[in-house]
C-alpha cells in the first residue's frame, strides 16, 4: 500500500504529528505511546483494578442496538461485555447524514482492527469495538448534509431539511431530531447529481430504508452503518438514553460540586501545551449544558448560583444538585466532560481519535486525574484517499508526486511546469530573435550585391516574419490547448482526492463510491482500516 506522511495532509495539526510520529515530548502528555505495547499492559492494569457496571450496561446496550439491527456478532461481543476480562476499544463521532464524511466510517472500522489486534497481543484478554454516537451536539447543520461527486466531476454538498434564514438556530440534541418528508428531497436530490450506474437502484434503497421519516437521525445513522458491516461487531451506544443517564449521574454531580476545579486543571496543561502547540479545547467554569423545554443550552455560574445561558431560568447551587441527582437525563457534557463520561462508563482499553482528537486528549489528563478516571490509551484512526484509475493514471501521466493531491491547482501546474512531463522543450522568442540577426545580415548582404535586390529582399524578411508570427499564434493557440488539458485534469484529479481544498476523507460521503463500485468495495476499504501503519493511506480502486 502507498503511504504519504500525516505532514502532507494540510491543516494537520503540529502536536498529533509529533504523537504519531513518537517525536519531541508528545507522548509525555498521553497514556504512553500507541505503539507501546507496555502502555496497553500497563492501562489495563488499572482497568482491572476498577469496577464497572457490566451487567446494566449490558442490558442498556443489547435494547439500543437490537433497536440498530446489531449483528449476530454485536451480541456476541455484547456477551463478552459482560466479563470483567473483557476490555473496550472505542471511537465516536456526530451523527452525519448518511453516515457523514469518509473519516466516520474510517474511525468504526480502525476500532474494529485495534479490537483484534489487543485480542491477539494480549489472550488472556477480550477487546470488543465501541461507537459512541455524539448525538447530544446540537449544531445541526455540522451533521444535516452528505457530500458528493456529480456525473460531471462536481463537488457538491447535498443538505437534508435546509433551515430557512428566519429559523432560529438550533438548540436541541440532533441525535434525537425525528427525520421528516424531507429526506425525500435529500435522497432525489443525492440521485440527481450522481452519476446513473448499475448500482444506483440498490444504493438508493439502502439510504431509504435506513433514512425512514419518523426515526431519529443517530438510529438512521446507526442503522446504516450496521448495515454496511453487518458483521464489524461494533457495539453502538447512545449516552443521551435516560438509563445511560443515570449511570453517569456520579460525574454530573461531582462536575457541579467542585467547579470551576475540572476547568482550571485543564487551563494550566493547555498554558503548558501552548508554549509549543495549539489548544483545542477550551474549558469552561461548568462542563456541563441542561436541556430545558427540548433544548440544550450551557450551565454559567453566578454571584446567586447558575443560569442557563441565553435563557432567564436561575438555579441555586441546591436546585441544580438535586436536578442532577433526581433528574440527571436533563444534563449534558461538553466536549471536554464526553471523554470522562464515556471511560467512566466504559472500561476502555484505547480510544480511536482523529488528529483534533489526538491534540485536545493532550489537554485531558488533569481532567481523567480529577475525575480518577483511567485516561485509555490514544490511537490515530486510519487516514486514507481513495485513488481511482483514471485519477491515479494522472500522476503517472505527469510525473507527479502522490502528496501534490493536497496542493492547489496552480502549485501542481508550476510543479509540472517545471520539468516534470511539460512539453514546452524550446523558446520561441530565442528563434525569433537568432531570424531577427539573419534576415539584418541578408539585407546587408543583398544591397551590397545589387540595389536592385532591396525591394525583393525587404518583401521576403517580411514573408519570413509573417510566416514565423503565424507559427507563434499556433504554437501560443497549441500550447494553451495543452495548458488547458493539463489544467482540466489537474482540477479533476483535486475534486476527486481534495473536493475545495480539503482531504477527500473529510468532504465526501461513502455514497459517492457505493454508487459507483457498488457494496463490493467495503471489504477493500475495511482492510485499508489496519490499525499500521500510522500514516494516510491510498487506496487504489
Amino acid at each position: 500500500m502507498i503511504t504519504l506522511p500525516f505532514s502532507a495532509l494540510p491543516g494537520t495539526p503540529q502536536l498529533f504529528l509529533d504523537y504519531a510520529n513518537n517525536e519531541s515530548d508528545a507522548p509525555n502528555y498521553f497514556m504512553g505511546h500507541f505503539s507501546d505495547l507496555m502502555a496497553y499492559e500497563t492501562h489495563l492494569q488499572q482497568l482491572e483494578r476498577r469496577s464497572y457496571l457490566r451487567e446494566q450496561l449490558y442490558n442498556i446496550l443489547v435494547a439500543q442496538n437490537k433497536a440498530y439491527h446489531g449483528g449476530p456478532d454485536t451480541f456476541s461481543n455484547l456477551e463478552l461485555l459482560r466479563r470483567p476480562d473483557t476490555f473496550a476499544v472505542v471511537t465516536g463521532q456526530q451523527v452525519g447524514l448518511f453516515t457523514g464524511p469518509l473519516y466516520t466510517l474510517y474511525k468504526a472500522l480502525t476500532a474494529v482492527h485495534l479490537a483484534r489486534w489487543l485480542a491477539e497481543q494480549f489472550p488472556a484478554y477480550s477487546f470488543v469495538p465501541i461507537f459512541w454516537l455524539e448525538s447530544e451536539d446540537h449544531d445541526f447543520l455540522e451533521i444535516n448534509h452528505a457530500g458528493a461527486l456529480t456525473a460531471d466531476n462536481e463537488f457538491v454538498s447535498v443538505p437534508y431539511a435546509q433551515p430557512e434564514e428566519e429559523e432560529p438556530r438550533n438548540l436541541s440534541p440532533v441525535g434525537q431530531l425525528r427525520i421528516d418528508a424531507r429526506i425525500d428531497d435529500s435522497l432525489k436530490q443525492l440521485f440527481e447529481h450522481l452519476p446513473v450506474t448499475d448500482f444506483s437502484d440498490e444504493i438508493q434503497r439502502l439510504l431509504q430504508r435506513t433514512y425512514k421519516s419518523g426515526d431519529t437521525l443517530q438510529s438512521a445513522f446507526a442503522c446504516l452503518m450496521n448495515e454496511l458491516y453487518p458483521d464489524s461487531g461494533l457495539i453502538f451506544v447512545d449516552p443521551s438514553d435516560t438509563d445511560i443517564k443515570q449511570l453517569a449521574a456520579p460525574v454530573f454531580l461531582q462536575e457541579l460540586e467542585t467547579f470551576p476545579t475540572t476547568g482550571e486543571e485543564v487551563i494550566k496543561r493547555s498554558a503548558e501545551l501552548e508554549e509549543r502547540y495549539h489548544a483545542q479545547i477550551k474549558p469552561r467554569a461548568v462542563n456541563l449544558f441542561c436541556i430545558h423545554k427540548g433544548n440544550r443550552y450551557s450551565i454559567e455560574p453566578s454571584e446567586y448560583g447558575f443560569f442557563l445561558k441565553g435563557t432567564r431560568q436561575r438555579f441555586t447551587r441546591e436546585e441544580l444538585l438535586e436536578l442532577a441527582n433526581n433528574n440527571p437525563e436533563r444534563f449534558s457534557p461538553n466536549v471536554l466532560l464526553r471523554p470522562i463520561i464515556q471511560d467512566f462508563l466504559l472500561p476502555t482499553a484505547a480510544y480511536v481519535a482523529g488528529p483534533s482528537e489526538v491534540s485536545y486528549f493532550a489537554q485531558l489528563q488533569p481532567a481523567y486525574d480529577h475525575f480518577q478516571v483511567p485516561m485509555p490509551v490514544i490511537f490515530p484512526r486510519s487516514s486514507i484517499t481513495l485513488v481511482e484509475r483514471k485519477v491515479d493514471k494522472v500522476f503517472s501521466k505527469f510525473a507527479l508526486p502522490y502528496s501534490s493531491m493536497f496542493l492547489s491547482d496552480d502549485e501542481a501546474y508550476r510543479l509540472i511546469d517545471s520539468g516534470n512531463g511539460s512539453s514546452s522543450t524550446f523558446d520561441i522568442e530565442n528563434y525569433r530573435q537568432r531570424m531577427d540577426v539573419m534576415l539584418e545580415e541578408l539585407l546587408r548582404d543583398v544591397t551590397m550585391e545589387n540595389d536592385n535586390l532591396q525591394g525583393p529582399a525587404d518583401a521576403t524578411a517580411g514573408n519570413i516574419r509573417r510566416a514565423l508570427a503565424s507559427f507563434e499564434d499556433k504554437l501560443f493557440q497549441h500550447r494553451q490547448r495543452h495548458d488547458d488539458v493539463i489544467n482540466r485534469q489537474i482540477s479533476k484529479m483535486h475534486v476527486y482526492l481534495s473536493p475545495d481544498g480539503k482531504p477527500q476523507e473529510r468532504q465526501l460521503n461513502i455514497t459517492t463510491f457505493l454508487n459507483k463500485y457498488g457494496l463490493d468495495i467495503l471489504p477493500q476499504i475495511e482492510d485499508a482500516c489496519a490499525p499500521f501503519p500510522a500514516e494516510h493511506r491510498l487506496l487504489m480502486l
